[in-house]
């Protein structure tokens, strides 16, 4: 599988509602895991809470996949996520990310994401 397909899998398998976020994240993501999204860093138990926290407000409908390159261990994409919160408003971010992998898990992200539609605190991106 390549690591395009694999990411692929990844997101879908997170943002499914009907499956369990810890379980997934430990599944897909090594031990050691660290990224930085926007300037703030988290490691693997962070990112957790993190999605847990999104997936109260947002559902992700889909995610278009705009460019993405491979090379051996490492990937860089842009897509934008796109669905809604839970009051049926419309979400949408643009993410550029830089993904390495390690054992056939992701070991380490590193990007930015912009809201192009939608409030911060949906996607718990509000640093308050």
């Amino acid at each position: 599988m390549s690591n395009s397909d694999f990411i692929k899998r990844v997101w879908e398998s997170i943002y499914d509602p009907n499956v369990d976020v810890a379980e997934t994240v430990k599944h897909y993501f090594h031990e050691d895991y660290k990224q930085c999204i926007n300037g703030i860093p988290m490691n693997r138990e962070e990112y957790i809470q993190h999605v847990i926290e999104q997936k109260k407000n947002i559902i992700i409908d889909h995610i278009d996949y705009k460019h993405v390159i491979e090379r051996e261990n490492e990937l860089f994409a842009l897509y934008y996520p796109k669905g809604k919160n839970l009051d049926g408003q419309t979400i949408e971010a643009e993410v550029i990310v830089y993904f390495r992998f390690e054992n056939a898990q992701i070991v380490r992200i590193h990007g930015q994401v912009q809201i192009i539609t939608g409030n911060l605190t949906d996607v718990d991106m509000d640093d308050t």
